[in-house]
Parts: C-alpha cells; sequence; structure tokens
C-alpha cells in the first residue's frame, strides 16, 4: 500500500482509537448511575414484593415513580455534562492531531514544504462545534439524555405496573442504560470522522499539491450503501465533494491524489489481507456479496 495513503488511513485509525479510549470516563458514568437505579429498584421490591410480585398501592406507586423521575433526571444531568466535557476535549484533541499530522503526512509523501495555516482556538472550535445534519454534538447529548430519562421512566412504570420480577426489571434498566451508553459511543465515533474530515480537507486545500482526491470505503459487508457506491469516486480537491461522514458511525476516508497516483493495493476488511485495489462494487462482485 502506498505510504502516504496508508498515513491518510493510520491517521483516522489513531482517532478512532483515541476516541475509544477516551470515551471510559463517560461510560463509568453510565455504570454508576445504573448502579444507583438499581439501588432503588432493589428498595422498592424490598419493601412492596410478596412472593416476588410487587404488591403496591396506586398511590404509592404514583409516589415512587415521581421520586423516581427526579432521580433520573439528575443522573442524566449528571451523565450529559460528564460526556459534554469529555466528548469537547476529545474532538478538540482530535482535530488538531488530525490536521498536524496530514500536513505531515503529505510533507512526508511529495518531500516538500507545504502551505498550511497554523490553528488557533477559534479555528478549532469552530469546527468541533459546526452541525453535522443539522444539530450540534452538545444539542445531541442533551436530547439523547432526555429520551433516556423518558424511555426509563416508562419502562419501570410499565414493569411496575405489569408485575414484572425484579430480575427482569433490573434487567430492562440495565439495557435501557446500554442503549443511552451505545449513543454516547455511536455520537464520539460519527463526530470523531468529521472533524478528522474537516482537517484533512483543509490541509488537502491548503497544499497546493493536492488536486485531486479519492473517496475510499472500508471492504466488508457493514459498509453502507452510500459509501459502497461513492468508493473509489475520484473529485477535485477543491471542489465540494461528497465527504464522511455520510451517515451516524461512518468509517469511510478521504485520500489525497498527488502527481497522478493511483492506488495499488487496498485492505480487505473480512480477510485482512491486502489484496490488489478494487473498488466497492468489484470487490462485491468477486465476493458475491449482494
Amino acid at each position: 500500500m502506498n505510504d502516504l495513503q496508508q498515513s491518510i488511513l493510520d491517521i483516522r485509525q489513531s482517532a478512532e482509537n483515541k476516541a475509544n479510549k477516551d470515551i471510559k470516563p463517560i461510560l463509568q458514568a453510565y455504570k454508576r448511575s445504573l448502579n444507583e437505579i438499581r439501588t432503588e429498584i432493589a428498595k422498592l421490591y424490598t419493601k412492596y414484593a410478596v412472593d416476588g410480585t410487587l404488591q403496591i398501592s396506586k398511590k404509592d406507586r404514583y409516589t415512587f415513580l415521581k421520586r423516581l423521575e427526579k432521580q433520573l433526571i439528575e443522573q442524566a444531568k449528571a451523565i450529559g455534562n460528564i460526556d459534554l466535557e469529555h466528548t469537547t476535549k476529545i474532538l478538540n484533541e482530535i482535530y488538531q492531531d488530525s490536521y498536524y499530522q496530514t500536513a505531515f503526512a503529505i510533507e512526508s509523501g511529495v518531500e516538500v514544504a507545504i502551505d498550511f495555516a497554523l490553528l488557533n482556538s477559534e479555528m478549532v472550535e469552530t469546527v468541533v462545534t459546526a452541525s453535522f445534519e443539522g444539530a450540534t454534538y452538545s444539542s445531541r447529548i442533551w436530547k439523547n439524555k432526555e429520551l433516556l430519562v423518558k424511555s426509563l421512566r416508562r419502562q419501570i412504570e410499565n414493569g411496575i405496573i405489569q408485575g414484572h420480577s425484579i430480575d427482569k426489571m433490573s434487567k430492562v434498566i440495565k439495557d435501557q442504560f446500554g442503549a443511552g451508553a451505545y449513543q454516547s459511543k455511536r455520537l464520539i465515533n460519527t463526530e470523531m470522522a468529521r472533524v478528522v474530515s474537516q482537517a484533512q480537507d483543509q490541509i488537502y486545500k491548503d497544499s497546493s499539491v493536492v488536486q485531486k482526491v479519492m473517496y475510499d470505503a472500508t471492504l466488508d459487508n457493514k459498509t453502507s450503501d452510500i459509501c459502497r457506491d461513492l468508493d473509489g469516486k475520484t473529485f477535485d480537491a477543491n471542489s465540494n465533494y461528497p465527504k464522511p461522514p455520510q451517515h451516524p458511525n461512518c468509517r469511510s476516508a478521504i485520500i489525497p491524489m498527488v502527481d497522478g497516483w493511483r492506488p495499488k493495493t487496498k485492505r480487505d476488511n473480512i480477510t485482512k489481507e491486502i489484496v490488489p485495489y478494487q473498488t466497492y462494487s468489484e470487490w462485491q462482485k468477486k465476493r458475491g456479496y449482494k
């Protein structure tokens, strides 16, 4: 695989690795809240369960749910604050790292100095806080927490009314918090792809040596239809070409084309082997995938 091509893909992979590592405090916040809510549910069953089944009056149920809803809102706010703090830090660092690493990769690849601006805090903030599909990452964080509270409140109330066992109720709560944690992880991965793409696009445009770029999708059966169709297509570097992420959890990248370069190899993500270059549609036909 061409050194420049590999360097660009390595930058994308490095950013993903960092995001997956630095998300841990957010996931720990979900776990703490899960344990606290489970404790409240355990207290409810200790007080009102008879032979494992809840026997609770409508009045006591209403009182419990009002108190629980307040606690859920407080827990969601605590998770949200941690989520926002760490997501902001992750995106700021990844954008800056990707920007300068891309500049270095281009310079190393063409063996000449290129033009690019030094980043300042205002430039970084403008990119990091930009919208994706009509919403900023911060607004999505709080929207996801709002939905988590509503879903937990509804599921717990239904469980109480239907007389679920404590084990079943505990699993429902765990699943809801798991879904919330997944939403946070998906958001970070999507926004990570966006800031990496923005960083690299800016370097490509400023460098004066990158005239064209190529869309590069992953060769496996998880790749979206839109990325499959874009794979291997080339665009003028100074045009408004389609950039990752094209959708949440997008894994695609944009490869710079310098001095008429064309890729010779590509990684097959099913076999994990480096194979002769082929677009997704060509690879798909060879493997017999639909």
